[in-house]
C-alpha cells in the first residue's frame, strides 16, 4: 500500500499538470470574428467586386462553401484557398454554387454575407457563405494563419 506521502505527492503532481495544461491552452491570440453585414450579403449577390479585395473560395470548385474577399492590408497563407479572378465568369459561378447551399427543402437557408475582423475590431474582409461561424487567427504581420468555417449551415434570416 503507498504511503500517505507518496499519495499526497502523486496527488499534487497531478493537480499541477492539470493547472499547466489548463493556463497552456488560454494563451492568447489575435483571434477575429465575423460579424452579419447585409451589405455584405447585397455586394455577392449583386457581383459587386470591392476595390483593393482579393477573393478566394474554399471547397471544391464544384462545391465551393464559402467565398471571402481579403483586403490588400491582410494575406492569406493557407492552401486550402482558392483564389478567384474577379473579371470571369467563374467568379460568378461561384456565388451562384455558394448560394444553392440553401437550396431544397429549407428555403430559410440562404449565404449571408459578413465582416471579417481582427481581434480587435480592424476590418479583415468580407465573408459569404451558409456557414456562419468561423476561425479566425491573424497574426501580427497581418497575415491571416487561419480563416476555418467551423459549424454546420444555419437556418433563419440574417439579422
Amino acid at each position: 500500500m503507498p504511503s500517505s506521502n507518496m499519495l499526497k505527492i502523486t496527488v499534487v503532481l497531478i493537480i499541477s499538470i492539470i493547472i499547466a495544461i489548463v493556463i497552456g491552452g488560454c494563451k492568447t491570440g489575435n483571434f477575429g470574428r465575423l460579424q452579419s453585414d447585409p451589405e455584405a450579403t447585397q455586394a455577392f449577390e449583386t457581383l459587386k467586386v470591392l476595390p483593393d479585395h482579393t477573393y478566394y473560395f474554399r471547397g471544391t470548385a464544384s462545391l465551393p462553401r464559402v467565398i471571402a474577399g481579403i483586403h490588400k492590408d491582410f494575406t492569406l497563407n493557407s492552401n486550402l484557398w482558392t483564389q478567384i479572378d474577379t473579371q470571369s465568369d467563374e467568379f460568378r459561378r461561384l456565388i451562384r454554387l455558394v448560394g444553392l447551399q440553401g437550396t431544397g427543402a429549407a428555403e430559410t437557408i440562404r449565404p449571408w454575407g459578413f465582416q471579417i475582423l481582427t481581434h480587435d475590431g480592424r476590418y479583415v474582409g468580407i465573408w459569404y457563405s451558409a456557414l456562419r461561424t468561423a476561425s479566425v487567427d491573424i497574426n501580427e504581420n497581418n497575415e491571416i494563419i487561419t480563416l476555418a468555417p467551423t459549424g454546420n449551415i444555419t437556418r433563419g434570416g440574417q439579422r
